[in-house]
């Protein structure tokens, strides 16, 4: 959020002796998240200020106490903060939480110059249907996570604890890796 405005001095005075109500927001309303970026306390805390100053911007005397007002500005301000942060972090994909298939998979993708179109995922899909049971199943999640989607919404997706997806995944990558036809049309593209 950002303050396009510039506060008055009347303004200012109301956000320099309202600073507590962020810190009580943030205290007993918002947790602090220091491992996702953007949620750590002085992020958020810097993120309740600006949204302090919309609330003195927007305050109006005859609706009553400015300090009841703020709160629940600063407060629902810093929950849509939090949602479209981890929003964000959620559609983020660390290449921790990749099989090592897969980076190799990804690997082999950008080795590729950008005019050739690598299907891996079309390719994997293709592959699924020669297979049955917990292989299917695990060359389904490989394709699943070459297209981008973390292992844990995978899973979720496919209604399976991580592990078990893991273990599908790692399956399948030992079927694959045998399939003399999968591995020449993977390498075809």
């Amino acid at each position: 959020m950002k303050c396009v405005k510039r506060l008055t001095a009347d303004q200012q005075r109301l956000v320099e002796e309202n600073l507590t109500i962020v810190e009580r927001v943030l205290r007993f309303d918002i947790n602090a998240n220091p491992c996702v970026a953007g949620l750590g306390y002085e992020d958020l805390y810097q993120e309740g200020c600006i949204w302090l100053c919309n609330a003195a911007l927007t305050f109006d005397p005859a609706r009553g106490s400015f300090a009841f007002y703020a709160r629940r500005v600063v407060q629902n301000g810093l929950v849509s903060y939090c949602r479209s942060v981890l929003g964000q972090h959620q559609r983020t994909v660390l290449l921790d939480d990749l099989e090592p298939a897969v980076l190799a998979a990804l690997e082999a993708q950008n080795a590729i110059s950008s005019h050739t179109k690598c299907e891996t995922p079309l390719l994997l899909v293709a592959a699924e249907s020669q297979y049955s049971g917990v292989t299917r199943k695990g060359v389904h999640a490989l394709a699943l996570q070459v297209s981008g989607i973390p292992l844990t919404a995978v899973a979720t997706r496919m209604s399976a604890p991580p592990n078990h997806v893991s273990a599908w995944i790692s399956r399948a990558v030992h079927k694959l890796r045998n399939d003399e036809s999968f591995l020449s049309s993977l390498h075809e593209n």
